[in-house]
C-alpha cells in the first residue's frame, strides 16, 4: 500500500463546482451593488451643486453678486456635465467650490442620457428643479 496524501479528482471537481454555483449566484448581486452606488454617486453630484450655490449664496461676495433671478444650469449630455450661469462672479464661486464646471456621470443609468438640473436663485431663496430622463 501507498500511503496517498491529497484529495481525489473526484473531490476536487466537487469543490469546483460549488465555487462555480456561488460564484453564479453572488456575481449578480454584487454587480448591482456596485451600480447603486454609481447611481447614488450621480444623485450626490448633483446635490453638492445646489449645496455650492447656496454655500456660495450666503458668503458675501456671492450675496453681492447676485441679481434679481440668477440661473445655475447643469446641463447634462451623454454623461458629461457643464456647469453654466451667466453671472460670470456666481458661476466662477460655484466653479470654485465644486472645483471645476465639468462633472461626469459614473453609472451606466444615467451615464448616457441627457438633462439638465437647474438652481434658481431669486432674492434670498434656492430651489432646486432636476428636468430630464431618470431623474
Amino acid at each position: 500500500m501507498k500511503n496517498n496524501k491529497g484529495f481525489s479528482l473526484v473531490e476536487l471537481i466537487i469543490v469546483v463546482a460549488i465555487m462555480a454555483v456561488l460564484v453564479g449566484v453572488l456575481a449578480p448581486q454584487y454587480l448591482r451593488y456596485v451600480e447603486k452606488s454609481r447611481i447614488q454617486a450621480d444623485k450626490t453630484t448633483f446635490s453638492e451643486v445646489v449645496s455650492a450655490v447656496k454655500t456660495v449664496s450666503s458668503t458675501d461676495e456671492g450675496f453681492d453678486a447676485l441679481t434679481g433671478t440668477d440661473v445655475v444650469n447643469v446641463n447634462v449630455t451623454n454623461g458629461a456635465a457643464t456647469v453654466a450661469c451667466s453671472n460670470t462672479t456666481l458661476l466662477g464661486e460655484v466653479s470654485k467650490t465644486l472645483g471645476g464646471t465639468a462633472l461626469t456621470y459614473k453609472s451606466k443609468l444615467y451615464r448616457n442620457q441627457t438633462g439638465s438640473v437647474t438652481v434658481t436663485i431669486s432674492g434670498s431663496e434656492a430651489t432646486f428643479t432636476v428636468v430630464g430622463p431618470g431623474y
